[in-house]
C-alpha cells in the first residue's frame, strides 16, 4: 500500500454511496433505460441484488488478495501483462473522472451560472481537490463521514417538503411492460456503478475484520437503492412522467417547486449545497484513485510526487470532452453501461479464473 492509512467500514460506505448518488441528483438518468416508465423505481430496488452479482468477482478476488488493490493483484496474477491491464484501469479512472468533471461543470454553467466559463470553474475546483488528495485517503474518508448527514438528511428533507405536492397515481399501472424490462433496467443501473472498482482499490485500507467486509457491500448498495428510490419518487410524483422526460436537470427543477405556506420556498440552495459537497467528494475520491493506481502501476512508493503532473493532464482532457448535454446523454445511456461491464465484471472474472486455476491467493475459495 502507498500509505499507512485505515478507513472504517462506515467511512467507506459513505464514500461510495455519496459518490454514486450525486449523478442522480444532477441528471436524473433513471428514465433513459428500460423500463423507461413509472416502474423505474422497481428497477432501482432490484439494482441492489444486481450490484451484488456484478461485485462477486471483485469480492472473491479481495478474499484471495486482502492486502492488495485491484492494480496490485493484476500484476500478481498476470505478471507483466498485469501491468498493462493496470494501466488500462488507470485510463478508465481518468476517463471516468474527466466525464464527471464535464457533468459537474455542465450543471453549473447551464443551470446555475450560465455566464461563467468552464475553465474558470475547473481552475477554482482543482486546487481544493489537490489539497484534499495530498492529505491522503483518511482525510477524504473523514470528509465523507462529515458530509454524509448533510447529504442524506438534505435529500430526505427535500422529499418531505415536496410530499404534499406529490401525486402517487403517476406510479400506476404497475409493471406496465412486464417484469423483464424492470430486470434489465436493474442491471443497467448496476452497471453504471463504477464505485465497485473504488471498493476494489480501497478494501486493503479497510480497518475491519474480513467477515465485516460483507456489510460494506450490502450497506453500500442498499443505501444507493434507497436514495435512488427517494429521488425518483420525489421527481416523478412532483413533475409527472412526461415533463420529467423533457428536463435535463429534473431533480433541480423539482426542488425549486418547494413552497410551504409561502414561507419556506426557493430552497434550491439546499440542493446546491448537497450537490457541491457530493461532487467535490467524488472528484477528490476519483483523483486519489487515479494517482494511487498510476503509482502502483509504475512502481512509485509515494503518489504525492505526481499530484500536480496528473492535474495538468486532467484539465485539458476535461476541457477536450466538452461538447453538449445531448452528446453526454447519448454516451451515458447507450455506451457507458457496456463500457463499465468490461471493467467491473468481465476483466475481474477473467482475473479470478486465472487465480483459481493457478491456485494463487491466501484464501482458496
Amino acid at each position: 500500500m502507498l500509505e499507512d492509512a485505515k478507513v472504517t467500514s462506515k467511512q467507506l460506505i459513505f464514500l461510495v454511496v455519496i459518490s454514486r448518488i450525486v449523478i442522480t441528483i444532477t441528471f436524473f438518468p433513471a428514465l433513459n433505460g428500460p423500463p423507461g416508465n413509472q416502474d423505474v423505481w422497481m428497477s432501482e430496488l432490484l439494482s441492489f441484488p444486481a450490484s451484488l452479482l456484478l461485485t462477486t468477482p471483485i469480492y472473491l478476488l479481495w478474499k484471495r488478495f486482502p492486502t492488495q488493490s485491484l492494480i496490485e493483484y493484476c500484476q500478481t496474477i498476470l505478471g507483466k501483462t498485469g501491468i498493462i491491464i493496470g494501466f488500462v484501469y488507470v485510463l478508465y479512472f481518468i476517463h471516468s473522472l474527466s466525464v464527471f468533471l464535464y457533468q459537474w461543470s455542465a450543471f453549473l454553467t447551464t443551470a446555475v451560472m450560465p455566464e461563467t466559463p468552464v475553465l474558470f470553474i475547473l481552475l477554482l475546483l482543482f486546487p481544493f481537490c489537490a489539497y484534499a488528495v495530498s492529505k491522503g485517503i483518511e482525510v477524504i474518508a473523514r470528509l465523507a463521514e462529515f458530509f454524509a448527514p448533510l447529504v442524506f438528511g438534505g435529500l430526505i428533507v427535500i422529499f418531505l417538503f415536496l410530499s404534499k405536492d406529490m401525486d402517487l397515481k403517476v406510479f400506476t399501472p404497475f409493471m406496465e411492460k412486464g417484469i423483464l424490462p424492470i430486470i434489465m433496467g436493474s442491471f443497467l443501473i448496476a452497471s453504471r456503478t463504477s464505485e465497485i472498482l473504488i471498493l476494489a482499490m480501497l478494501l486493503p485500507y479497510l480497518n475491519a475484520k474480513k467477515r465485516n467486509t460483507q456489510i460494506v457491500f450490502l450497506s453500500s448498495f442498499s443505501l444507493m437503492a434507497f436514495f435512488w428510490v427517494i429521488s425518483t419518487v420525489t421527481v416523478l410524483a412532483t413533475l409527472g412522467l412526461d415533463l420529467t422526460r423533457l428536463l435535463q436537470f429534473a431533480y433541480f427543477t423539482a426542488v425549486r417547486l418547494v413552497n410551504i405556506g409561502d414561507f419556506i420556498e426557493r430552497i434550491e440552495s439546499i440542493h446546491l449545497a448537497i450537490w457541491i459537497l457530493s461532487g467535490f467528494l467524488r472528484i477528490s475520491l476519483y483523483y486519489y484513485i487515479t494517482l494511487m493506481g498510476l503509482s502502483q502501476a509504475i512502481g512509485l512508493k509515494n503518489y504525492k510526487a505526481i499530484i500536480l503532473p496528473t492535474l495538468t493532464i486532467l484539465l485539458p482532457i476535461s476541457l477536450a470532452i466538452q461538447s453538449n448535454i445531448a452528446d453526454l446523454n447519448e454516451y451515458s445511456y447507450s455506451i457507458e453501461s457496456w463500457f463499465n461491464i468490461v471493467f467491473i465484471f468481465l476483466i475481474p472474472t477473467f482475473l479470478l479464473s486465472i487465480a483459481m486455476l493457478r491456485k494463487q491467493g491466501e484464501n482458496k475459495v
